[in-house]
């Protein structure tokens, strides 16, 4: 009786003890917290966590070190594992209360939604997750009105109205109006007036419209798209001008001749040279000939 009684004894002071290791680790980071050490912080954390792996304080303020080293998505993953282990409601509420947060501090809106829904439900008097979650929604109601107000597309050339909205450096301002009629590009289907349609000219990818020449100017808002001194209007007309264009360029030599060509060919200058005097001097002796007969 008194061995079993030692042996529960010795049990409980061991427990005991690593209790307080834990409790130390917990002190120690969270005064490595406040002072806004958040990595030593959540080394302290850890070892508290290594003392006792069931510690909700431990595991907890690990994601909150994390979060404040903007590791959001490490916080997250910290919070929605102890959201699955954890049972009691006030400190579940906590965990997804953070959670929402790590998920938010991401653009992640509305799986944050989802976890401030979550912390209400476990603590409907949680006025802090109250407001996030009125923030949250506020913010994917806006992000669905940009993407909406980004796929509008009032001339129907494949480049978003926000776009033709932009100046040529990207900036926003008055609706541009290229060519001054009036029409604002956004509702002009031929910006620049050049007889080719904002579509044609817009390229394979109309969100980014395509600039030929690189001038920093579209292609649809540019009369001469690809700077080669014709107008895209008379190319459109003409496009053999091009051509003609390109013939008159200067041609280069596509390869340079070897020294053994380059005998060769004087080689054959030499004997046509040859051939040409001998019929020379046939021509004359032929000449003379008919003189002499003639006398």
């Amino acid at each position: 009786m008194k061995a079993l009684l030692y042996l529960v004894l010795m049990c409980s002071v061991g427990v005991l003890l690593q209790a307080q290791e834990e409790r130390q680790f917990i002190r120690k980071g969270n005064a490595e917290f406040t002072a806004g050490k958040f990595l030593e912080s959540e080394i302290e954390f850890r070892k508290a966590l290594e003392k006792d792996a069931k510690s909700f304080e431990a595991q907890f303020n690990v994601g909150d070190a994390l979060f404040r080293q903007k590791k959001y998505d490490k916080a997250a993953e910290q919070f929605e594992v102890l959201s699955k282990v954890e049972k009691d409601p006030s400190k579940l509420a906590q965990v997804y209360h953070n959670l929402g947060n790590s998920l938010y501090a991401q653009g992640k809106i509305k799986p944050s939604i989802e976890a401030y829904k979550n912390a209400l439900r476990n603590n409907p008097l949680d006025n802090d997750a109250r407001y996030n979650l009125i923030a949250a929604l506020k913010a994917l109601d806006n992000q669905e009105k940009n993407k909406d107000k980004n796929q509008q597309d009032s001339d129907n050339d494949g480049i978003p109205d926000e776009k033709e909205k932009q100046d040529n450096k990207g900036a926003s301002g008055k609706d541009q109006d290229t060519d001054n009629d009036g029409i604002p590009d956004y509702k002009d289907e031929d910006s620049d007036n050049d007889g080719i349609s904002d579509k044609e000219e817009a390229g394979d990818n109309p969100s980014e419209p395509k600039d030929t020449d690189k001038d920093g100017i579209p292609d649809y808002r540019d009369l001469d798209s690809n700077n080669n001194g014709i107008p895209d209007k008379d190319e459109k007309k003409n496009p053999q001008d091009k051509d003609k264009q390109e013939q008159n360029k200067p041609q280069q030599p596509n390869n340079q001749m070897t020294p053994q060509e380059a005998q060769r060919l004087l080689n054959a200058i030499q004997q046509d040279e040859n051939e040409l005097q001998k019929k020379n001097q046939k021509a004359k002796a032929a000449q003379q000939t008919k003189s002499d007969k003639n006398w």
